[in-house]
């Protein structure tokens, strides 16, 4: 590829050091060679241009700078706090057309599929608690796992379940998600 042009100048049947050492010594005038961090590749740079820059473009950079920050933050997870809860974070600008303001996360979201679907389970093995049914055949029944039907029958109120730390939480769909919903 010529870099200031950004088109192609060739095509090399392989990446191999032997055919792109003989691509460069071939077109003489190369000052800068962009690549990746590939051996076979510095290598060809070396024996085919020996005068040029090795230069990295900017995807490169950007991929070596997130796998160094993602070894960096694994290496010292254990040193990071958890983030303070400074409240739910508001989209700015065209996005602030929100029909309604979200729950805050003490309060149970009242509609949407999942409050729906843990409205419905909820109500279901409760009404099958009460025909005096154990949590062994509410699973079966309703193919729900062991511990959901456990958690479903511990829980008073659908509620209950339906408060947690994402509860609240804002989106930049939020303003798209009625329309997401019709569709």
């Amino acid at each position: 590829m010529d870099i200031d042009t950004r088109r192609p100048i060739d095509l090399l049947p392989d990446r191999a050091t032997a055919t792109v050492a003989a691509w460069l010594v071939g077109h003489p005038g190369v000052e800068v060679i962009c690549r990746d961090r590939s051996t076979a590749y510095a290598e060809a740079g070396r024996l085919g241009a020996p005068d040029a820059v090795h230069v990295a473009d900017r995807g490169h950079i950007w991929k070596n700078l997130a796998e160094a920050v993602e070894k960096t933050v694994i290496q010292h997870r254990a040193l990071l706090r958890e983030p303070e809860h400074t409240g739910p974070v508001r989209a700015a600008g065209p996005l602030e057309r929100l029909d309604s303001a979200p729950p805050s996360p003490d309060e149970p979201r009242q509609s949407g599929r999942l409050s729906d679907r843990v409205r419905e389970q909820h109500a279901a093995v409760h009404a099958l608690l009460d025909e005096g049914l154990g949590l062994r055949p509410i699973t079966r029944r309703l193919g729900l796992a062991r511990n959901t039907v456990r958690r479903l029958a511990n829980a008073a109120t659908a509620d209950e379940l339906l408060v947690g730390r994402w509860t609240g939480r804002t989106s930049i769909l939020d303003p798209c998600k009625p329309y997401l919903h019709q569709r």
